[in-house]
């Protein structure tokens, strides 16, 4: 048979009108199981193996199209009916019934889901809208990029004070740093109608800032400024640039101008050295970060935003890398960013500070207060709503509203996709968790925890090889061997994941209590699981409040000792873990 004439075949034998209805009704079929098995909590595999079995079964189907056909005596093979008495062309025409059907229930599918998932709506801020960038370094030797870097970010603190007015974090502004993209670019991008950039010379005590107010629209300069100036004059310069960008933009600073008791220029220095170094995010650059920003307080102890860096130092030094242990942390800190806000009542950066460490004491009731005094401050800040996304105690869909309100604000905030990515593992909504750590890895490939979260989410989704790939990627010593215990355990039991369990005993079991009950939660061993709880209560472990959110716990749910638990820990009455 010659290629045309098998070609004619099939079309006799409806093959391929069958192959394109069995298409069509697959798709409607995952469309319709994608919906209903998450609603009830279904395990990923149940979707993973639908998928395959419809795979297995096209060609099956093709096969059966070709050998047999339906007739008025039943299902016969089609060599054995004879041509005069076939029913093909009826067979035809009702396969093309299924098919416009099935095609009609897409169509509504598609434009139900266009309906109901819309594309998060951007923050309208009016016309009014500024990026940042970065200055650049022009001095002589190019060694005064954190100097630079600082003065930039001054500039954005100043102006994002001025109310009506958009301005983009640090972050996003930061991104373009070294890129060749033109000012219309930036601005469609960053949905923003100016960018503010510039250039610093610095050699000695004296400095030349150069400044430019460029409108996104048709980039053109609709102002410039050249100052030269030695370095006590540093704060006045950067008043005067703010005040000519309001006045250009037709804006009121409304008192926002004017830096009360500014630092003394070598503290100041020592200032912006100090916070160049903790966005590296490493063990060491956090305790050469201490040592600069002591230096800069012993200095002048006068500047707030020194003391809340100071406090920052000290709480995520302690929280993430262990620096000082929980208590002596949190107590140094709790001392310094109180500083800060005896020095600066307005400095809104430093009540969130102050809201995060209070949580992590437990101190619930006034981290919300602090917390609602720095959005009425910044109401707009990605960095702050992202923030307050972190502390909803147990409120997963609040979380995501709200990180999703932080990233419309400042889609390039990419901090804001990692926790997006968090929150939506701890709801189960796999798919979108993944591709939340996939935007923020796109960026920050080599973040610590992100290859942990990866494989948490990788477990859920019953890929046990993939999770194994992530968790050996995973460089953070906790984070590692935590997530090898779920890893392994899910691979082969307690055989497999014993000598991970017993090093995790030896070195966590005691300073990390609420992590335990996760592990003997994941293995099945409530009771236990139960005892690590009341230790993580007993010592007010920091992590608790987000780790009785984990998935491992649900099973505990039904348990009248897990309403008992969540009761007794004088959380807020809004509060969104489980009770019934």
């Amino acid at each position: 048979m010659n290629l045309k004439n098998y070609f004619k075949e099939l079309k006799r034998r409806n093959v391929i009108k069958a192959a394109l209805a069995y298409l069509i009704v697959a798709w409607l079929v995952i469309q319709v199981l994608s919906i209903i098995l998450p609603a009830f909590e279904a395990p990923p595999y149940l979707l993973k193996s639908a998928l395959i079995i419809l795979f297995i079964g096209f060609p099956i189907w093709i096969v059966f199209s070709w050998i047999y056909e339906f007739t008025p005596e039943g299902l016969k093979k089609t060599i054995d009916v004879e041509p005069e008495t076939s029913m093909m062309s009826k067979t035809g025409s009702r396969i093309n019934k299924v098919i416009i059907f099935a095609l009609s229930l897409a169509v509504v599918i598609l434009v139900v889901e266009r309906l109901v998932n819309k594309p998060v709506k951007v923050l309208e801020y009016g016309e009014k809208g500024i990026a940042v960038l970065a200055f650049a370094d022009m001095s002589p030797n190019k060694d005064h990029e954190y100097f630079s870097d600082g003065i930039s970010e001054e500039l954005l603190n100043i102006l994002v004070r001025i109310p009506k007015l958009k301005v983009i974090s640090r972050t996003s502004s930061f991104s373009y740093k070294g890129k060749s993209k033109t000012a219309i670019e930036i601005g469609e991008e960053l949905n923003v109608s100016h960018i503010l950039e510039g250039s610093i010379r610095k050699s000695g005590n004296t400095i030349r800032i150069t400044a430019q107010l460029i409108n996104t629209a048709d980039g053109s300069h609709e102002w410039s400024e050249t100052y030269d100036r030695n370095l006590d004059s540093v704060f006045k310069i950067q008043d005067e640039i703010a005040s000519a960008v309001s006045r250009q933009l037709e804006l009121t600073l409304m008192g926002a101008l004017g830096s009360n008791n500014p630092p003394a220029t070598e503290a100041y220095n020592l200032y912006l050295q100090s916070k160049h170094l903790i966005r590296l995010n490493t063990k060491e650059s956090f305790l050469k970060a201490e040592n600069l920003i002591k230096q800069s307080i012993s200095i002048d102890s006068s500047y707030a935003k020194s003391w809340d860096l100071l406090a920052y130092i000290y709480g995520t030094g302690s929280y993430n890398y262990n620096i000082w242990n929980a208590n002596e942390g949190n107590a140094k800190a709790l001392i310094a960013v109180k500083k800060a806000i005896q020095l600066d009542s307005n400095y809104a950066e430093a009540y969130v500070t102050l809201a995060s460490l209070q949580n992590r004491m437990w101190e619930f009731d006034d981290s919300i207060k602090n917390l609602n005094k720095a959005l009425e401050l910044e109401p707009n800040n990605s960095v702050i709503i992202g923030t307050a996304a972190l502390m909803t105690f147990g409120d997963l869909e609040k979380s995501v509203s709200l990180l999703k309100t932080a990233i419309a604000a400042d889609p390039l905030l990419y901090t804001n996709y990692f926790n997006l990515g968090f929150a939506y593992y701890r709801l189960n909504r796999l798919e979108e968790a993944m591709e939340a750590f996939n935007t923020f890895s796109t960026y920050y490939p080599n973040t610590q925890i992100l290859h942990y979260m990866k494989a948490q989410v990788a477990l859920g989704q019953g890929n046990t090889a993939k999770a194994l790939t992530e968790i050996e990627q995973e460089t953070h010593e906790f984070f590692n061997l935590y997530g090898k215990n779920f890893v392994l355990y899910a691979l082969g039991g307690i055989e497999k994941s014993e000598d991970v369990f017993r090093q995790f005993i030896e070195r966590y079991s005691e300073s990390n209590p609420a992590n335990m009950a996760d592990i003997y939660a994941y293995r099945g061993n409530f009771n236990t699981a139960f005892e690590y709880l009341e230790k993580a209560f007993y010592i007010k472990d920091q992590d608790l409040t987000e780790v009785l959110s984990y998935p491992s716990f649900k099973p505990m749910y039904s348990d009248p000792r897990w309403a008992t638990f969540i009761n007794k820990l004088g959380l807020p009455k809004d509060h969104g873990y489980h009770l019934n």
